[in-house]
């Protein structure tokens, strides 16, 4: 048996490559042009690509770009600019074709949604969010908002069985109250001993209490001495609560309709 052996050289090699590339190279066909925008501007940095190809370049200072691409190929040439609609052109060259492709790229027009910028570090600045479970826990006769508030600074009662409270030394009729964005005016009685803490506040409904002792928002005025806006829950659900002491009893029932459009929420309270 006869064993044949092939070797080649390095030199055989690399003049192998070369052969090779020459020839691949006199298949290519060259693209070459220059980008411009609507305005009649050169653009410099234009991205040209082929579709699914490696192939690429970016336009010079001139806006000018030399492009090699394959031959006898249907080709999708892609012209993309930072702020401008891409343009893409369909096109074939023959072997060794050199063709000269002109672009103009067209601005791009987005229509963005209506949105609101709203700065709220200033506005709530003065204004203090209050837990409304703490309400439920605090260790006072009533279990009011009102406790809370008389133990925030500024704030001041000479009655721990009233609901009243003044703030920096202001009167007691000088706090204004909203529940539910509505304000309550007067919505207790001033003088102590005509009431025993039974607030208008219902504390088993409370979902947010915020309250100011001062440079709180226009939309309050600047006449009183204090803000104390509460808001109550929307029911989700079927719920309900009921407590009693010697103080007092309360219950609260709340609820939604099978088609989620009507919500109901009621309570009772006796001091």
């Amino acid at each position: 048996m006869k064993r044949t052996h092939f070797s080649i050289s390095f030199g055989g090699l690399l003049f192998l490559f070369l052969f090779l590339t020459i020839i691949s190279s006199a298949q290519d066909a060259r693209l070459y042009g220059v980008i411009k925008d609507s305005s009649n501007r050169v653009l410099s940095g234009t991205s040209v690509t082929i579709l699914n190809r490696p192939e690429g370049a970016v336009t010079n200072d001139n806006g000018r770009y030399e492009l090699k691409v394959p031959s006898e190929q249907s080709l999708q040439i892609i012209f993309s600019f930072t702020g401008l609609k891409p343009d893409t052109i369909l096109l074939s060259l023959k072997k060794n074709e050199k063709r000269e492709l002109n672009v103009v790229l067209k601005g791009r027009t987005t229509i963005l949604p209506e949105f609101t910028v709203q700065e709220k570090s200033l506005k709530d600045n003065n204004v203090i969010k209050i837990n409304p479970k703490i309400v439920q826990i605090i260790p006072t006769p009533n279990q009011s908002v009102e406790d809370i508030i008389k133990t925030l600074p500024g704030v001041s009662s000479n009655n721990e069985l009233s609901s009243t409270y003044s703030v920096r030394g202001g009167n007691y009729d000088e706090n204004l109250v909203y529940v539910n964005d509505i304000e309550v005016y007067r919505p207790m009685l001033v003088r102590s001993g005509q009431q025993e803490g039974l607030s208008i506040i219902n504390s088993d409904m409370v979902d947010n209490i915020s309250f100011s002792a001062g440079g709180f928002d226009a939309k309050y005025g600047d006449k009183m001495s204090s803000v104390l806006d509460v808001s109550y829950h929307k029911p989700k659900r079927f719920a309900g609560s009921v407590s009693a002491s010697l103080l007092g009893a309360s219950l609260e029932l709340e609820n939604i309709s099978k088609n989620k459009k009507f919500t109901y929420m009621g309570g009772l309270r006796y001091k």
